[in-house]
């Protein structure tokens, strides 16, 4: 599957971002195309008039803009579409502290959605079906098992990124976060402590 096109993401394109609202609006128009505000609210099960504000201030920044009109007379509507076919977060540029807000709110919005189907009472699916899962995974790995990692990762991002809404489908989300445990720094560390308290008292 060819990776797509990113649009990376400025330093106010990220702030934001500091928005479940905002994320899930960029989500809808990466999967589903330019969007009208209605569509959009079809797609998110929302209220136009809870979205105008999120689109605005999104477009704002130029991380969503305004092509054309559907529709004629008074019916028209402005069509919204992305700079690019999907955005992606600056981990080199970008202030440490914007990512952090903007990947909290992107896990709590999937700890929501995972809390609302887990205690919806529906069956999570079994096999290759299941579309229910939560958990952490940790381990230690060498270069190229992390490599490895990144690259399902990266199979994951673009099986997700390629869905488009339509008969049969199944809107999805993956929350994750890949990051260094820290535990063999905090073993050293802890360690160190105890050697200079042992030495402290002899």
């Amino acid at each position: 599957m060819p990776r797509p096109t990113f649009h990376p993401l400025s330093r106010t394109e990220t702030r934001a971002l500091t928005s479940a609202t905002r994320q899930e609006i960029v989500d809808a128009i990466t999967s589903a195309g330019p969007c009208t505000v209605a569509r959009l609210a079809q797609l998110l099960g929302r209220r136009p008039d809870g979205l105008y504000f999120h689109v605005r201030a999104l477009e704002r920044v130029g991380l969503v803009r305004s092509d054309s009109e559907s529709g004629q007379g008074r019916r028209a509507a402005a069509v919204y579409r992305l700079p690019g076919p999907a955005v992606k977060l600056d981990y080199q540029s970008t202030p440490r502290k914007d990512l952090c807000r903007v990947v909290r709110h992107a896990l709590k919005l999937s700890l929501r959605e995972f809390e609302r189907e887990c205690l919806s009472g529906r069956d999570p699916g079994r096999g290759a079906s299941r579309h229910l899962w939560g958990g952490r995974l940790m381990g230690w790995v060498d270069a190229s098992q992390l490599a490895r990692v990144n690259t399902l990762l990266e199979e994951l991002h673009a099986v997700l990124r390629a869905g488009r809404p339509g008969p049969g489908r199944k809107a999805v989300s993956l929350g994750f976060l890949l990051a260094p445990s820290g535990l063999g720094e905090r073993v050293r560390g802890t360690s160190k402590s105890i050697r200079t308290k042992e030495r402290g008292h002899s």
